[in-house]
């Protein structure tokens, strides 16, 4: 028995002919009731509608709303329109029949479609025997509606479209086979009697494939080339897609302006927070210049008044405790200039684990009996180029504060280590580039530190001790070190769960340098003639007082106009040069320039308490120049100019 509603292949016809029955039995229990406007289909209503009123009015009412001229406009916004109203009515549809007549197979779901659509007076469907209704992206239906109710409202008006009127008829069914496959489907016409053709032929497919299968489809028949013209692709999901990304990009662009407006703040936060520091550094600097001439006089003199005392002179005892105090004085200093970069790092090769294991004593009574210190290196050598010094005063500084941090007693750890960077790491302090380190892990298990804390902890005056315990500059003084040593340092803490600083070091292969020993009381004398150029009275008065003690002739000048004239006054040699760095008019560095221009062979011996030429602290922190930070004692200038002047005369 032949189909009545529906055109398949042979194949097809069991199937179809199944869903004809089932459509048909669905449609006899049709009740319509004027006399109440309804018409209803077992229990659901149901509407008639003019077809031309859904096409060829429908477009004419657009056109006239959108005026002469936008044609193009007024056809895409009808066509758009009844495209996306029809698929979401062939969705709906769709799912309430497979629902009611208890479909669940997707073949047989979609072949009540074409049953259901000639019941409701849509169209005659045609489906041609290449059709692959498959659930996935090979999915391909072709057919054709010789009598679609939007061709026939063309046709029947005496209106001509120059592209495909079926739109309704393609949403409607692409809709249908959506919901019965369970997957995004897309109908195009490429033929159209509203357009000259003799049918109505329609192409369906997935969205992202739809172009492609009918440029296919039309290549594998050369005879509808000339017939398949200006066709439309739905652009309901692409309309849809492109509303998606746009979601999507929106999302996107507001996490990227977040993102980028919180680096902006943290830039702006870092900007004002270098100034600030640049700000305090050069006070501190300045200070600092002022404070060692000042401590560099009491240094200097309190050296000169033991040296004339007799051992067992009872005034050497309060000596000691003012050169004490001084030392202390000086100590704090030195911190304000590595703080502020302007403290000259004296590099060589230092081995780590030795240094850190020779502290362990010293480290001892700093800490106290309620706290276990345990020391480990799982190497036996990691040389880095560092001030000795220094990094003495970053490890003491850091198990102080690991102390401060276990009130009631714990354990600190110190753990030294090398490890390789592949790649470049961003730690809290800054970014370390890819290479070779050397690692001092100093970890405790006290009190931790908040988020709050912990941004502010590397800050200068920053301390969260008791007025009076604690000057802020100790981190401070620890990052300004790293720093200038070439690392970075890497915090991790957390309130009550203890803290660990991890010092990140350029390790080199180079042979660590034993620290070395002097005698304090064998102080070198010397017989040559030594220019000072001192501005400060009070020290160049004790410094002269001091060389002359040991033998020397000197020619003190207070600025380098007075040290230029006094060179040039004076026939005989000159030795060296004794200058300090920051001088009124002309620097220590210009002078020792033109210095040695007039007497070549002239050794230069520089000192500063506080040095802000990078040039001259690289040179020094080398080695490639002498160089005495100030507040020194009258041992160390005594010993660096009689090795100066040695080095040179060999």
């Amino acid at each position: 028995m032949a189909l009545d509603t529906v055109k398949v292949p042979a194949g097809m016809e069991p199937l179809f002919r199944t869903a004809e029955e089932l459509v048909s039995t669905f449609f006899r229990d049709r009740r319509d009731a004027p006399e109440r406007g309804t018409i209803e289909i077992r229990g659901e209503r149901y509407i008639l509608v003019r077809a031309a009123s859904l096409s060829v009015e429908f477009f004419s009412l657009v056109h006239d709303l959108y005026g002469a001229g936008r044609e193009v406009e007024a056809d895409t916004f009808a066509r758009n329109i009844l495209f996306d109203l029809a698929h979401a009515i062939g969705k709906s549809d769709a799912a309430d029949f497979h629902a009611r007549m208890q479909l669940v197979d997707p073949i047989a779901r979609l072949s009540a479609g074409p049953v259901h659509f000639a019941h409701t007076g849509w169209a005659f469907v045609d489906i041609h025997p290449e059709s692959t209704p498959t659930p996935d992206d090979g999915f391909m239906l072709v057919y054709d509606h010789p009598y679609s109710f939007e061709s026939d409202a063309w046709v029947r008006a005496d209106r001509r479209r120059d592209s495909p009127a079926c739109v309704m008829n393609a949403g409607y069914s692409s809709g249908w086979c959506e919901e019965s496959f369970g997957m995004e489907l897309v109908a195009s016409e490429i033929l159209c009697r509203a357009r000259g053709d003799d049918h109505c032929r329609f192409v369906m497919a997935r969205p992202c494939r739809i172009e492609a299968t009918i440029a296919r489809y039309v290549a594998a028949r050369p005879e509808l080339a000339a017939r398949v013209g200006r066709f439309e692709i739905p652009d309901f999901f692409a309309r849809k897609r492109a509303e998606e990304e746009l979601r999507r990009s929106h999302a996107e662009l507001e996490r990227r302006v977040e993102a980028r407006t919180a680096e902006l703040r943290a830039s702006e936060l870092k900007l004002r927070q270098a100034h600030k520091l640049e700000a305090v550094g050069r006070l501190a600097g300045g200070i600092a210049h002022d404070f060692n001439n000042l401590m560099s006089v009491v240094l200097a003199r309190g050296g000169l008044m033991l040296r004339r005392l007799r051992p067992d002179d009872p005034t050497r005892r309060e000596i000691d405790q003012i050169l004490e105090a001084a030392g202390r004085a000086a100590a704090l200093t030195q911190q304000l200039l590595t703080f502020s970069r302007a403290h000259v790092l004296m590099r060589e090769p230092v081995d780590l684990v030795e240094l850190v294991h020779g502290m362990s004593r010293t480290l001892l009574p700093l800490i106290g009996d309620h706290i276990t210190l345990a020391v480990e290196a799982a190497v036996d050598v990691a040389v880095v180029e560092a001030d000795r010094s220094q990094m003495e005063q970053v490890v003491a500084n850091l198990v102080v504060n690991a102390r401060d941090a276990l009130p009631d007693g714990g354990r600190i750890e110190v753990r030294l280590d090398r490890t390789e960077l592949a790649a470049a790491r961003v730690v809290t302090t800054g970014e370390l580039p890819a290479g070779a380190y050397v690692t001092i892990t100093v970890s405790d298990d006290g009190v931790g530190m908040d988020e709050a804390t912990l941004a502010n902890i590397f800050d200068p005056f920053f301390t969260t001790k008791a007025s009076g315990l604690g000057t802020g500059l100790g981190l401070a003084t620890v990052c300004g070190v790293v720093q200038q040593t070439g690392g970075e340092i890497e915090v991790v803490s957390a309130l009550g769960r203890g803290t660990r600083f991890v010092l990140y070091l350029p390790r080199t292969d180079a042979e660590p340098l034993a620290e070395p020993v002097r005698e304090a009381e064998a102080l070198p004398v010397g017989d040559e003639t030594v220019l000072l150029v001192e501005d400060q009275p009070e020290l160049r008065d004790t410094l002269v007082e001091l060389l002359a003690s040991l033998g020397y002739r000197i020619l003190p000048a207070a600025d380098a106009e007075a040290a230029l004239a006094a060179v040039d006054a004076h026939a005989g040699p000159i030795a060296a040069v004794v200058t300090d760095v920051v001088l009124p008019g002309i620097n220590g560095r210009e002078l020792a320039t033109r210095l040695v221009a007039r007497r070549p062979g002239l050794a230069v011996l520089f000192m500063s308490g506080y040095a802000p030429d990078e040039e001259l602290r690289n040179a020094a922190a080398a080695r490639e120049v002498a160089f005495l930070q100030k507040p020194f004692q009258l041992e160390e200038l005594a010993l660096e100019l009689r090795a100066l002047l040695d080095a040179r005369r060999g």
